[in-house]
């Protein structure tokens, strides 16, 4: 028996740090607000995206010279970029005050350089495929991604997630919101992230992989046997190199309250593996293993652990306190205890087992 309950408001965040990169800065409504420009940057040139549909808010150089709007970013097809040369640049709101957008302006020379932004919106959704490129970004206009219907072999090649620009992949202080753990679960998985950006590393090229990404909101994590549970914080950055920042155009407020029952007659084996940074103690997650119940909070913490047995209970809950910094991500995988050959992450803290016969 599997229960999901998401509670969901919407909130303005106060955080006010924008989310810079080694080789790129994603800019968002924060950005703009209480203010008419904001820079960025591209001193050795830089391609810019954006899927948000504002003409108002423009590109100008330290001249004034205005170039592209952001609608005109929005409406470039798949594959199609605007580069800029080297200088200095600007976002300028010619519009009303506040406007929510997200703007992605990579360098030159940043890693991964030629690989496709593809763009959704609470309406829209697009396939992305390994066919020629390993790696493929996607921003949304709604604060969410979703990625569904994973399809094709996946045994010789383990596509992970993250929420990041293609450029920040290969950043070792970056980890994944999602990694693949077999081939088997991969393709009963379906998660939301609360970001305006994310990329998904297929790990290699070649025709036969794809998955569904769409800007739905208020979809909820797939849960069950042989499959992938993801709880992904609003704002989630996941890489150390930004420190606290967070995506601030993710407007949801987002609780989760979910309980995972399973069990199999030949045994189960579940992985667990997040990390967090919850200031308080009041505003912890909770974790709940059977009847163990463990509190998460503290500053830059990982969690790894693993647990089998014959049934499992995993409970999940937590609240992300209005205006905050707490940010939160967990995948659960649960899996027959079947003999497959799974894969686990390396970039956490040594694990720890749960036995669960009952």
């Amino acid at each position: 028996m599997f229960k999901l309950v998401f509670i969901f408001g919407v909130s303005i965040s106060v955080v006010v740090s924008r989310v810079t990169f080694a080789k790129s800065e994603v800019l968002d409504d924060v950005d703009l607000k209480g203010t008419t420009t904001a820079s960025f940057r591209c001193s050795v040139g830089c391609r810019v995206y954006s899927p948000t549909r504002n003409e108002k808010v423009v590109i100008v150089d330290s001249a004034g010279k205005e170039y592209k709007s952001l609608l005109n970013l929005a409406d470039l097809k798949l594959g199609e970029f605007v580069e800029l040369t080297g200088g200095k640049y600007q976002l300028k709101n010619k519009g009303a005050a506040d406007p929510s957008f997200v703007f992605y302006a990579v360098e030159k020379g940043a890693p991964s350089y030629e690989t496709t932004v593809a763009y959704v919106s609470s309406t829209s959704k697009i396939t992305l495929a390994s066919t020629t490129d390993t790696q493929k970004t996607v921003m949304s206009s709604s604060g969410a991604i979703r990625f569904s219907h994973f399809t094709g072999d996946f045994q010789t090649a383990f596509p992970s997630v993250y929420a990041t620009g293609f450029d920040s992949v290969a950043d070792t202080t970056c980890r994944a919101v999602y990694e693949t753990v077999s081939a088997i679960s991969i393709l009963n998985t379906a998660f939301p992230l609360y970001s305006p950006i994310a990329t998904i590393n297929f790990k290699k090229t070649g025709a036969g992989r794809s998955v569904v990404v769409s800007g739905e909101q208020y979809i909820s994590t797939t849960t069950g046997l042989d499959a992938t549970a993801v709880f992904v914080s609003p704002g989630y950055v996941g890489c150390g190199i930004v420190g606290d920042s967070m995506y601030t155009s993710a407007l949801l407020d987002l609780s989760f309250d979910s309980t995972i029952r399973a069990s199999h007659s030949s045994g189960l084996f579940v992985i667990l593996d997040g990390d967090f940074s919850i200031a308080n103690a009041a505003d912890a997650a909770t974790l709940t293993v059977n009847d163990e119940v463990q509190k998460l909070y503290g500053k830059d913490q990982k969690l790894a652990r693993t647990v089998d047995g014959m049934s499992a209970s995993i409970g999940v809950e937590w609240a992300r306190r209005e205006g905050g910094k707490d940010r939160f991500a967990l995948q659960i995988d649960v899996m027959a205890d079947d003999g497959l050959a799974v894969q686990t992450t390396t970039n956490t803290v040594p694990t720890m087992t749960t036995n669960l016969d009952v």
